[in-house]
């Protein structure tokens, strides 16, 4: 089973985040394909494909973080690799306790390989697999956005992903509360 470890998104964040990319898919400036509005979180940490017995004891060790609840702020809109070259497209999170809470879990399951070179607090919200436009891409990006747009972050959650034709469906395992 394919999981990973995951921030989810408040409603009104991902309502926020998914509107604005809704308006730029429709000036047509690249083909790709965009993340769905219930799909948008952070990924902490992938895990692959892992067996049941994995599962359950991946679930122990995630128990045994504490970690206090924390405000959030959603950022800038940011690209992988670079605006020359772009495939991704992302909005930045806030939030020094992001990356506190990140380490934690990424040393409690150090048996799985982190597919992070460093870790940058992201949501994905587009992949790119051929721009139109660039010069006026990279202008729409500029204007887009979140100021005074946060979140209160009290739980992680291990999730399950199912490739399928529609895009991939995301389902929780469990869901790990702030003391």
């Amino acid at each position: 089973m394919r999981c990973f470890v995951a921030l989810k998104l408040s409603e009104h964040v991902k309502s926020k985040v998914f509107h604005e990319f809704e308006n730029l898919q429709k000036k047509n400036l690249f083909n790709g394909k965009f993340v769905n509005k219930e799909n948008l979180h952070l990924t902490l940490q992938f895990l692959g494909s892992i067996s049941e017995e994995e599962i359950e004891e991946t679930k122990k060790e995630l128990r045994e973080i504490k970690f206090e609840k924390f405000n959030c702020g959603i950022g800038k809109i940011g690209v992988f690799n670079n605006e020359r070259f772009i495939k991704v497209i992302w909005v930045d999170l806030i939030s020094d306790k992001i990356e506190k809470l990140q380490k934690q879990i990424s040393s409690k399951l150090s048996k799985f390989p982190s597919d992070f070179k460093k870790f940058e607090s992201h949501i994905t919200t587009a992949r790119v697999k051929f721009i139109i436009n660039k010069e006026e891409l990279i202008e729409e990006l500029k204007k887009i956005n979140f100021r005074n747009l946060d979140f209160e972050v009290n739980e992680f959650v291990l999730m399950k992903s199912e490739l399928t034709r529609e895009g991939p469906k995301y389902k929780i395992l469990e869901r790990f509360k702030s003391f």
